[in-house]
């Protein structure tokens, strides 16, 4: 089977969905499929990666574009539309042709470019929703509910997900929502995102918690992106509270647009440490390096996205203290696997209450880390999510082959692909 991905960021960006989608077309490759990647060029070290590579097995054909940033929602527009126009380009033009297509969100109206490229090369779209637009637009207050562009964005999403083969979600949330878009429910499939390779098995975090100079201390650790998505307020109120408690320090580590905001309430807290993203080689050791972890999301963002940071947390072995809508799928992740608690936004009396309790009974926090271990081994392994990745591809494809009797040579040849 042919299986061609699309989404603005792959290896070697940092981005989470580049890190997951790395990994997941890696694994195909080693099941037996071919794989193509699609995805834009990248600034490292020794320059701009190559337009077209091989890695592990992979075809990484990249796009030239803008990289102006996420500065500003301008910024981020041309940079998304320089993507576009190059990825469809190179979709329409892909030989051998795939049997089957996964575009991701990003740039958000990528999926129903895929699509409508599927219609005139006749291959099934599978779409992968990792962020809902244009309600994430919605939610964070830059795109007006019910204008103009709202109305022509959502019926261009909504005919592009019910034009989709199938359409992949993270969670029961962010399913309901795409029912709303008038998706056949038996065209929805949840997996869940999982913890990277280098997670797989628990680490020390000795080393680390030297290198971040924590000692002794209870580390209470948000790592990741500081996203727009994000809440922290409520963190650092309780960070406040507990400024006089020497043996508790609260940790950011990672970037993104609310990290000047963080940096300027940290300028006035002694307890409050701000770090930069850790590489992948050391990211287990830092993760390890807490004794709890936080995870934030702001009101309304139930079902729109699923804070990927959550599996990482897990497969560490760490207490989750998730600070968001009770609503939301991580409440229901943490309190089904009794490995951490879920605080409504606002709450700081109860974030001081658990991190106080977990600190002195340092015990108690390791035994629900243990569980928060178990948690990921039972239901968040990649292996789990990659075989559900196969049978949503393979189903796609398959019925593709079913609708297409026309042309019965190619499907003969797909159709002994698709036993592989």
């Amino acid at each position: 089977m042919h299986i061609t991905i699309i989404n603005q960021f792959y290896w070697p960006h940092h981005a989470a969905t580049s890190q997951l989608m790395t990994e997941l077309a890696e694994e195909l490759v080693r099941r037996g499929d071919k794989v193509t990647v699609i995805t834009a060029t990248v600034g490292t070290d020794e320059g701009i990666t190559p337009l077209n590579e091989v890695r592990e097995g992979v075809r990484i054909l990249r796009v030239p574009t803008t990289r102006r940033g996420k500065g500003s929602i301008v910024s981020r527009l041309v940079d998304y539309s320089s993507f576009f126009a190059g990825a469809l380009a190179r979709l329409a033009t892909l030989s051998p042709r795939p049997d089957v297509v996964m575009p991701l969100t990003t740039p958000p109206w990528i999926a129903a470019g895929a699509v409508s490229v599927g219609f005139a090369r006749s291959y099934p779209t599978v779409a992968l929703v990792e962020d809902l637009y244009p309600d994430i637009a919605v939610a964070l207050g830059v795109l007006p509910k019910n204008g103009a562009v709202h109305r022509l964005w959502s019926a261009v999403q909504s005919l592009s997900l019910r034009s989709a083969r199938r359409v992949i979600v993270l969670s029961t949330a962010m399913r309901q929502r795409v029912l709303e878009y008038g998706v056949a429910d038996d065209r929805i499939a949840i997996i869940h995102n999982w913890a990277l390779e280098e997670l797989d098995r628990p680490v020390a975090g000795e080393s680390m918690r030297l290198r971040y100079g924590f000692g002794d201390r209870f580390v209470v650790m948000y790592s990741g992106n500081m996203g727009a998505g994000h809440e922290f307020d409520t963190l650092l109120d309780a960070a406040e509270r507990l400024k006089h408690r020497e043996d508790i320090v609260f940790a950011f580590v990672g970037d993104g647009v609310r990290r000047a905001a963080i940096a300027a309430r940290a300028d006035t807290l002694d307890n409050v440490h701000l770090f930069p993203y850790a590489p992948r080689d050391v990211l287990a050791q830092s993760l390890a390096s807490a004794d709890v972890h936080v995870v934030t999301m702001r009101g309304g963002f139930e079902g729109l996205l699923m804070p990927s940071k959550l599996y990482g947390i897990l497969a560490a072995g760490r207490p989750t203290l998730f600070i968001g809508p009770r609503t939301s799928a991580v409440t229901d992740v943490v309190e089904r696997g009794e490995c951490g608690v879920a605080i409504e936004l606002g709450d700081v009396d109860s974030v001081v209450e658990h991190v106080t309790r977990w600190a002195s009974d340092r015990a108690h926090a390791a035994q629900v880390g243990a569980a928060a271990r178990e948690c990921h081994e039972r239901h968040y392994q990649r292996s789990i999510a990659v075989d559900a990745y196969i049978d949503v591809l393979r189903d796609a494809a398959q019925s593709e082959i079913q609708s297409t009797p026309r042309r019965p040579r190619r499907v003969e040849r797909r159709s002994a692909r698709g036993q592989r």
